[in-house]
């Protein structure tokens, strides 16, 4: 029987730029997504609302009191502050400018010394000038929005001296429901997802990486006080071009989002993947 090579990092990168340029623009782009401080203050708030999924990601990782730790896609600190608490260092590495800004005053209210912030996508990054190396633990949750998706690997394993952990997903997001539902009204044509964990793995497996790999089911909830404000965030999220097109998204919203005490709740499942393995360092 012929063996048949795919090349998994092209597959990756295709439906990333696929997903991307799903309306002509770079809606894709987390960074840019992120630069906006009132939607990292939502972020920061709905994590702060999920402890319990926090607290058992900090659980299932190798931690210990003398650990150096690399958060990959920091945020506003959700992971990288509860961590500083059980470990030595942390660097986080966040290119949104408003987690970035919101980030650091995370870290001087809650009064923390050792974590050091990098304000740079990973792709532009140098593991040598810009980090503090080597990390025990190396952890990007849900951040891996690289179209070079090998080469994003191959620099975690060039900053790891001990357990890579990544979380991605591994099927339809609420927010892809979303966009497949909208898509055809807004701009008249059907939505393409982005690469999802079965990539994600069998690029791991022709680099030669082994990974554990462990799925689990999350919920996802956003609230907000009206649709108005709704609105507001999820047209941050796409390209609004026309009346029409806001016109389509705000009666999708009121159509879709769940009127609970007084909000607008965004309500959803979605299936994630914890995949990690334990990096071998070379003398």
């Amino acid at each position: 029987m012929k063996n048949i090579h795919v090349d998994w990092n092209m597959a990756w990168t295709e439906m990333m730029q696929a997903n991307r340029r799903a309306d002509h623009q770079d809606r894709g782009n987390c960074a840019t997504l992120w630069d906006s401080r009132e939607n990292a203050e939502r972020f920061w708030k709905r994590s702060q609302e999920n402890k319990r999924r926090i607290e058992k990601t900090l659980n299932e990782l190798p931690l210990k009191e003398d650990s150096r730790v690399l958060d990959i896609g920091a945020g506003p600190g959700s992971l990288a502050i509860p961590l500083s608490e059980r470990v030595a260092h942390v660097t986080a590495v966040e290119p949104g400018k408003g987690m970035m800004e919101l980030l650091q005053e995370n870290i001087s209210n809650f009064g923390i010394s050792n974590i050091g912030c990098v304000n740079k996508r990973w792709e532009d990054l140098n593991v040598k000038e810009d980090l503090e190396g080597p990390y025990d633990v190396v952890i990007a949750s849900f951040s891996l929005g690289m179209p070079d998706i090998r080469s994003a690997i191959e620099k975690m394993q060039m900053a790891s001296s001990g357990h890579i952990c990544l979380y991605w997903f591994a099927g339809e997001t609420p927010w892809e429901e979303h966009s497949t539902n909208l898509w055809p009204a807004m701009y008249g044509k059907e939505y393409t997802p982005g690469p999802k964990c079965d990539v994600l793995y069998n690029l791991l497996y022709s680099m030669g990486i082994y990974p554990d790999m462990h799925v689990f089911p999350i919920e996802y909830t956003n609230s907000f006080c009206s649709i108005d404000e709704a609105l507001d965030y999820f047209r941050s999220r796409y390209t609004i071009d026309t009346e029409q097109q806001e016109m389509v998204l705000r009666n999708y919203l009121e159509e879709t989002l769940e009127p609970q005490d007084g909000q607008f709740v965004d309500c959803g499942h979605s299936t994630r993947v914890k995949i990690w393995w334990e990096q071998e360092v070379m003398d």
